[in-house]
């Protein structure tokens, strides 16, 4: 069945309760006023709302009730230039908390310790810890973009306490991973990690097959977005489905707002079925999707692929490849080498695939470019093998700072550090020793020379009219 014909009980009531909660918003008050859903043309009938909307509509500009009834506020990355705002109330919270631990109770369960990487500014490092404070499993509170748990930091409390599932961006570990490796660990065998709950960037299938391989643990994607929450997660047979009992999703054509031929690539079109707090009406997400295969789970509910941003979408060779595509050759090229870290450069005339292995520039690239050509058929592609430490420096990871509660106050008669102002009181900044930081100027030396050859090549091409 057609994504644009599923519905869900009571659908059009919880649409026409959206449209209704949405102009208490500055954004919707004159653009829905009066408007009534009683059927989906009704829905259709309305203009989409763009991302361009919500950033001229200002901060409070979605925010559709009293700041009274609100608990968070969130904002996006600004991955795509800008950010957005949401203002969720606490029922907001909850409704996905719940969902997300029914979907999966087997992961998230008394006693199950969820080591919780999700970037706090970010509305899922909140949804795992009110799962854990609602009964499913303890999480530890240890965001990646935070001085307090730096990458060395995470890993110990992984192995120390025992952790279940790792929570986090889909890069989270690969990086646990390298630094366990550098430290002579074994992921599989020295961590008790079963499960990967992972979203915020493209997972295409290489790259949780190599997770999966490494960390002897099961993937779960996790879909969503700052204005819309929760999405849909993953299945045990690793099928992305749409959560619709909270949203309802309109596939569109890439060029007209219409419903996209079945099958096609698609725009994703979000109208929040439940949302207080900034409830969405045909948000535009900017996402690109291609419709899934009826899945073997038997689960209902419209199956998924994310490809990507449109803004992202890069044509070369006459094809079009999206995010998901390039991420998935470029794991697909690492893992013929046994690597798990890897980079893409996009060029005029090739796409660079700088991949990390134990033998650097001497490891053969025969297996590597042939995955190439295999995900990327017609496509011109270098790969690049560099030594351990060009693309990811585990010695910098390790050198994060110490962050100390502030102090203003520091008694030098007693042992301990010797503090002379506040700055020193909250952070410590590490000392690097001399081997350290001649290897790490070296690395920065040799990337800045790579950089140069690359631009200087681009500029020859460039002038040859190539």
């Amino acid at each position: 069945m057609p994504l644009s014909e599923v519905q869900v009980p009571d659908e059009i009531a919880a649409l026409d309760a959206t449209v209704s909660r949405a102009c208490g918003s500055e954004l919707y008050r004159e653009r829905l006023a009066g408007v009534r859903i009683r059927t989906l043309d009704d829905l259709r009938s309305i203009s989409l709302t763009t991302r361009a909307d919500l950033q001229r509509a200002g901060p409070h500009g979605a925010r559709a009730v009293p700041l009274t009834e609100v608990c968070h506020y969130g904002e996006s990355s600004g991955t795509t230039g800008a950010t957005n705002s949401m203002w969720l109330t606490r029922a907001d919270l909850e409704r996905d908390a719940r969902i997300i631990r029914e979907r999966h109770d087997d992961v998230f369960a008394p006693g199950r310790i969820v080591l919780n990487r999700f970037p706090f500014m970010a509305a899922p490092a909140h949804l795992i810890q009110l799962i854990a404070q609602h009964g499913g499993g303890i999480s530890i509170p240890a965001g990646n973009i935070n001085w307090d748990v730096p990458f060395p930091r995470a890993l110990e409390l992984a192995q120390s306490t025992g952790a279940h599932v790792l929570a986090g961006l889909p890069i989270e570990p690969i990086v646990l991973g390298e630094l366990a490796r550098a430290g002579g660990l074994h992921v599989a065998d020295d961590l008790r990690i079963d499960t990967m709950f992972l979203g915020g960037a493209p997972l295409p299938p290489v790259m949780q097959r190599r997770i999966a391989r490494l960390w002897n643990a099961r993937v779960i994607e996790l879909y969503g977005s700052t204005e819309t929450m929760l999405l849909g997660t993953s299945c045990a047979q690793g099928t992305l489905h749409l959560e619709t009992a909270v949203v309802h999703c309109e596939m569109l054509d890439l060029d007209h707002d219409r419903p996209a031929s079945s099958g096609a690539v698609a725009r994703l079109v979000v109208t929040t079925l439940a949302a207080e707090g900034s409830p969405l009406v045909r948000l535009d997400t900017g996402d690109l999707v291609r419709p899934a295969s009826p899945c073997a789970c038997g689960d209902p509910r419209p199956g998924i692929v994310v490809l990507g941003r449109a803004d992202d979408v890069v044509e070369r060779a006459r094809c079009t490849l999206y995010p998901y595509d390039l991420v998935n050759a470029g794991a697909a090229a690492a893992d013929t080498i046994d690597s798990s870290v890897f980079f893409i450069v996009l060029l005029p005339d090739r796409l660079l695939v700088r991949i990390e292995a134990q033998g650097g520039p001497e490891t053969p690239t025969g297996e590597a470019r042939r995955a190439l050509e295999a995900a990327l058929p017609g496509v011109a592609a270098e790969v690049e093998v560099v030594e351990r430490g060009m693309l990811l420096d585990l010695e910098l990871l390790a050198r994060s700072p110490q962050v100390y509660k502030p102090v203003v106050v520091s008694d030098w008669t007693r042992p301990g550090r010797r503090i002379l102002n506040v700055g020193e009181g909250m952070i410590a900044w590490p000392r690097p020793t001399a081997a350290e930081g001649r290897r790490w100027l070296s690395r920065t030396l040799r990337t800045a020379m790579r950089r140069r050859r690359l631009v200087r090549a681009m500029r020859v091409a460039r002038a040859s009219g190539r």
